[in-house]
């Protein structure tokens, strides 16, 4: 089975400094709080964490996550077309990413078939049953696991 949990992350403080130095407000802490709870009563599996090297999915990443994350500039910069060629790319079968809109909103709609908006501190676990590798992901062909 192949699966995909799909993390935007939880609220940032304002734009006092440079977008990608942002880091959680008291409101983002809680919502990373309240979600951290939720991915454990959901005994979610385990697998690789993809992770926006900004400062607040880094901070929403680390609420949520006691994992070892691998970081990079990509997902903060690309777009949700990219992020879909990215993913299909890799070799575990069960991916997370937390990451930014609107590209982790439309990577949700790309692979549900249907708009999805997601909110800061939002995951939406996305399943493959019957594949076993991301190659014969296709579009709309993906089941919604869990929202949250």
């Amino acid at each position: 089975m192949i699966e995909l949990i799909l993390i935007r992350h939880a609220h940032a403080g304002p734009y006092t400094s440079p977008d990608e130095a942002r880091k959680l407000s008291s409101q983002g802490i809680e919502e990373a709080s309240d979600l951290a709870q939720k991915l454990k009563n959901a005994a979610m599996p385990q697998g690789i964490w993809l992770v926006s090297d900004a400062a607040r999915t880094r901070e929403t990443f680390e609420v949520l996550s006691d994992e070892k994350g691998v970081f990079s500039a990509f997902w903060y910069h690309a777009t949700g077309p990219q992020y879909v060629q990215e993913l299909v790319k890799q070799e575990s079968p069960v991916i997370y990413l937390v990451a930014h809109n609107p590209s982790i909103s439309y990577v949700a709609s790309y692979f549900l078939g249907e708009t999805r908006n997601m909110e800061t501190a939002n995951c939406v676990h996305l399943q493959w049953p019957n594949l076993h590798a991301w190659e014969e992901v296709t579009q709309g062909s993906a089941t919604l696991h869990f929202e949250a």
